[in-house]
């Protein structure tokens, strides 16, 4: 008997090929490749975007260290919050602004500053501050000699007003009239798109319009982003420049298909001689299968345990209220749309979650209303849902959220 296990760890193919007998296993092949696709002539390798995206899209903390030809920025992130900023100098922003510098050595530091002791309202010093650091990404993200490198850990916390990376690159993208940086985000447009696992937490937020949410709601895995284009009654540069957005903040992933060239063997014609082999026991391919199980069931203990998650803003700050009403329900391309839009119009009052509902692949979405400390008093509730938010014919019910489902979305600010 012949087995193959395969391992795509960090983007590498590793391919492990024995074969097996009641005396044990031969080790007889293992070859590495690379899931990066080749990009020729003008286009430029995405990697670091799709990983910088992907990280965005884990709301997780931490310092994205990106550098290209001729500069570098350093972005301290929390859950999608820009704290602080360096590689930018403040007297940048002093100049922008027509004001007398502070001398903070940070440039949102600078921008609160300035705000603090009156020179300037917030809203425009952020502002400010934001085009500033939109122009260095449009910088790194044009450079086909870019570099990325994450460090996680929580960034310092910070008295004042933060800027969303998430709202930042999607303008950025979205501006650019010319595609430019939706073609270094997607250089090929034969790749398959899918929704993230935090899609509509992220995506939601955001507050684009219904034709977005239609281009949106109808990805699901199985079309390249060229063919999401040519299916849209809009321009094509027009719905790449929005995927690509997405992309490149982690909304939606890409899944480049893996090509095997015709000259790699599986299985090699000929066997190996016999002193090129390495018996190894079936047991202990099953211990060693057994020993990985459980150091990843310790892994997700681990993570399970230092989550902390915060309570639903608008709605209540009691960390045990943790009932909802689901008062809708989306799979379907236009359920999903309508999900969206509620969404999008009452961020306050109304949430989705996501919802496995049997062997359907892509992830439903319930939309739940109010926080409850029992499902008693949930169900109590349901005669003060408001009635727009309600969908038709919809029997509302009580649920008890667990774990990511309790934090809030991505706040919608800049």
């Amino acid at each position: 008997m012949s087995i193959c296990c395969v391992s795509t760890l960090e983007g590498a193919l590793d391919v492990l090929c024995a074969r097996c007998d009641s005396s044990g296993c031969s080790v007889f092949v293992r070859f590495t490749t690379h899931r990066r696709m080749q990009y020729s002539g003008a286009m430029s390798d995405p990697h670091e975007i799709w990983q910088f995206g992907r990280w965005i899209g884990r709301q997780v903390g931490g310092a994205a260290r990106l550098t290209w030809a001729d500069g570098g920025l350093i972005l301290r992130i929390h859950k999608g919050r820009v704290r602080f900023v360096e590689g930018i100098d403040s007297v940048e922003l002093s100049q922008r602004l027509s004001c007398q510098p502070v001398g903070s050595h940070d440039l949102l530091e600078e921008a609160r500053s300035l705000s603090k002791v009156g020179q300037i309202a917030e809203t425009h010093a952020m502002g400010a501050a934001k085009e500033l650091i939109q122009g260095r990404l449009r910088a790194w993200l044009l450079d086909p000699t870019r570099e990325l490198e994450i460090v996680e850990g929580e960034p310092d916390e910070v008295d004042g007003a933060t800027i969303s990376i998430t709202h930042a690159l999607v303008e950025l993208v979205l501006s650019d009239t010319e595609g430019e940086i939706a073609d270094s985000v997607l250089p090929n447009d034969d790749v398959l798109l899918v929704r993230s696992p935090g899609f509509l937490d992220l995506y939601a937020p955001l507050r684009l319009s219904e034709e977005a949410d239609l281009i949106v709601s109808k990805i699901s895995g199985e079309r390249t982003a060229a063919e999401v284009a040519e299916s849209s009654n809009h321009g094509s540069g027009e719905v790449l420049r929005l995927l690509a957005g997405l992309v490149v903040t982690g909304i939606l992933e890409p899944e480049t298909p893996l090509h095997i060239s015709d000259d790699v063997d599986l299985l090699p014609a000929e066997e190996l001689t016999d002193g090129s082999k390495r018996h190894i026991p079936v047991s202990w391919i099953l211990g060693a299968a057994a020993a990985l199980f459980i150091m990843l069931a310790v892994i997700l203990f681990i993570m399970m345990r230092s989550s902390d998650p915060e309570p639903v803003q608008g709605v209540s700050s009691e960390n045990n209220l943790t009932w909802s009403l689901v008062i809708d329900l989306g799979c379907e391309p236009q359920d999903l749309q309508r999900v969206l839009k509620k969404a999008r119009e009452n961020p306050k009052v109304v949430r989705p979650v996501a919802a496995d509902v049997g062997d359907v692949e892509e992830p439903c979405w319930r939309l739940v209303w109010g926080r409850f400390s029992s499902r008693e008093a949930a169900e109590a509730a349901t005669d003060g849902i408001p009635g727009e938010l309600l969908q038709q014919g919809f029997d509302p019910h009580p649920i008890e959220l667990t774990g990511e489902e309790l934090e809030p979305a991505t706040s919608a600010g800049g």
